[in-house]
């Protein structure tokens, strides 16, 4: 299993900047501090529909990812699948049903529910799904719906000028779809890619099943790509001690 991407990198300190004020802040010594948090990351989620260059977040609804590559196993999926020029819709609409920071310990935790999630690419695969060989390129559709998520994210912090700037290093996303439907469109042999759509469809949990750990990589590289570029511009004492 193995999963590549391509990000534009935006990993670099610069100057602080101030959180936008639709983005409400929570001091970290108040005593209801994971209440609000929780609060806080509700609300916090639906602003992401757009842009805020300010802190180096691109629009998450569309989510861009110009290429990743997604390697199935030695089980019914073996498969190499790139992916180009990807969309992603749905990723703001998460609900969060929980959501803890620890500074002592330096980590993240989220969980919630996407209700659909949509990701459109060009791709290029070639390889074997259960029986069917599989060689084509062209446009596809994969919808997620339901997807419960939970992500433990650890960080490790950097001072500058008197302030903390925390850097995460490890994502540790895991996802359970309700359904998952698939949708290659071929250039040249609509055919091919009807029969591929179907077999895929009719037997997605377990093809998914198979390379789940690399689509969850994938989004663990989305987290940390989103997540970086904001406390590239925003310190600790900006987020946590301000409010």
């Amino acid at each position: 299993m193995r999963t590549l991407l391509t990000f534009v990198p935006l990993l670099v300190l610069s100057t602080a900047a101030k959180i936008p004020q639709n983005f409400h802040k929570c001091n970290r010594n108040s005593p209801d501090f994971q209440t609000c948090l929780l609060q806080s990351a509700r609300k916090g989620i639906l602003e992401l529909v757009r842009p805020y260059p300010e802190l180096t977040i691109p629009s998450l609804d569309p989510f861009e990812l110009p290429e990743a590559t997604i390697g199935g196993t030695e089980g019914p999926v073996n498969i190499q699948q790139k992916f180009k020029k990807c969309k992603f819709y749905g990723l703001p609409k998460l609900q969060v049903d929980d959501f803890e920071f620890s500074f002592q310990e330096k980590w993240a935790k989220l969980s919630g529910v996407f209700p659909e999630i949509q990701m459109l690419c060009d791709y290029e695969m070639k390889g074997q799904v259960l029986v069917v060989p599989v060689d084509g390129k062209g446009n596809s559709t994969i919808i997620l719906k339901n997807v419960k998520a939970r992500d433990v994210l650890s960080y490790e912090e950097t001072k500058k000028k008197g302030k903390t700037y925390p850097r995460f290093k490890t994502s540790s996303l895991k996802i359970d779809p309700e359904l998952v439907v698939f949708d290659f469109e071929s250039r040249v042999d609509k055919a091919f890619t009807d029969n591929l759509n179907l077999v895929l469809n009719d037997n997605w949990k377990e093809i998914f099943g198979d390379v789940k750990g690399s689509y969850e990589q994938m989004f663990d590289q989305i987290v940390l790509s989103v997540v970086n570029s904001f406390f590239t511009k925003v310190t600790l004492e900006e987020a946590f001690d301000s409010a």
